[in-house]
């Protein structure tokens, strides 16, 4: 449609206490860090503020804002992975979007922009999919903070620019070889989104020597695995298939199915030969806090390792958790 997006989600501890201002007490922080990026970016340049309903944080947010934005969208979709039952749902929520940036912004994009941009997606998709598979089988080729620095720059990266700059990336990889492994455990890891710059359990587990082969969250895996699988060239069918992308698929707990969580790890572990699992939940996240239970006893009848951690966005419970890591890697052995 002609937009420049720009992401306000982050994790970074200096926009939450800003954050303070709009939204105080005890508050999901990633909220709190949204409405202090907003309070430090000049609003003068933002012609649109989206806020999609992806959990009960986001929808309190958008009602909250709207007094204080010239311009706000609110995209409401239901909590329930299920597409059979929501798939409707979806697209009608999107296609009114899409209409209505059609309408605010006057212009009239073509059936062939919304199908070229698909394939440019797919492209993205599958030279991601190729360094997701290298990292976790080649450990040490790439560490977690270029992965998930690769993986948040595609929230603000063009698309083309992007995919260009991966396979560069993936060429560079492939000739690298490995010549003393430092890393002495493989795992995977699980929990709401990791976003620059909260990079704490990142830090930990590299200095530790453990190696993030994988992982499953929507600020990497989930947003750029799954490709968009167009069955009919029409602007509904499109519109359609977008949803069924970025939604059906959806690992996040705040959407009903965690058998497809469940699932999605049990792959990933058998697949790519995974010591353990870690659990990084970021306090007052109550939906994923919830999964940590059921994960648990599944993985251990399994003789899957498993570790669950809570933190924030400070650096005060960094010592805490590097002692319960380092434990955690010497019960694996």
């Amino acid at each position: 449609s002609g937009g420049v997006p720009i992401r306000l989600c982050n994790e970074d501890i200096h926009c939450a206490e800003i954050g303070e201002e709009i939204i105080s007490g005890d508050i999901c922080p990633l909220i709190k860090a949204i409405c202090g990026n907003m309070l430090q970016t000049d609003l003068n340049n933002i012609d649109l503020f989206v806020v999609v309903g992806s959990c009960d944080g986001k929808t309190k947010l958008a009602e909250i804002l709207s007094p204080i934005l010239k311009d706000i969208y609110f995209i409401d979709i239901p909590g329930n992975s299920d597409y059979k039952e929501s798939i409707d749902i979806w697209e009608n929520s999107y296609l009114k979007f899409y209409e209505y940036l059609q309408k605010r912004f006057n212009t009239k994009p073509k059936r062939k922009d919304l199908i070229d941009i698909c394939k440019l997606t797919n492209e993205r998709t599958k030279i991601f999919r190729k360094i997701y598979d290298l990292r976790a089988k080649k450990v040490g080729i790439m560490n977690s903070f270029d992965y998930f620095i690769m993986s948040n720059a595609s929230f603000f990266s063009q698309v083309d620019e992007w995919t260009k700059n991966a396979y560069t990336l993936y060429e560079e990889m492939n000739k690298i070889e490995i010549k003393e492994n430092r890393y002495n455990k493989k795992i995977l890891l699980a929990g709401p989104p990791i976003i620059f710059p909260n990079f704490k359990v990142l830090e930990i587990l590299e200095e530790i020597g453990c190696y993030v082969a994988c992982d499953i969250m929507c600020s990497a895996f989930g947003h750029l695995f799954n490709p968009v699988e167009i069955d009919e060239e029409t602007e509904r069918s499109i519109i359609r298939t977008l949803a069924l992308k970025y939604i059906a698929p959806s690992l996040c707990s705040c959407f009903i199915g965690i058998d497809k969580l469940i699932n999605a790890i049990l792959e990933l572990v058998e697949k790519y030969n995974i010591d353990g699992v870690i659990y990084y939940n970021l306090r007052l996240c109550n939906v994923f806090e919830m999964n940590i239970p059921i994960l648990r006893n599944i993985l251990k009848e399994k003789g899957i390792p498993f570790l669950s951690l809570k933190t924030d966005l400070s650096k005060e419970d960094t010592g805490q958790l590097k002692t319960r890591i380092e434990a955690f890697l010497e019960m694996i052995g």
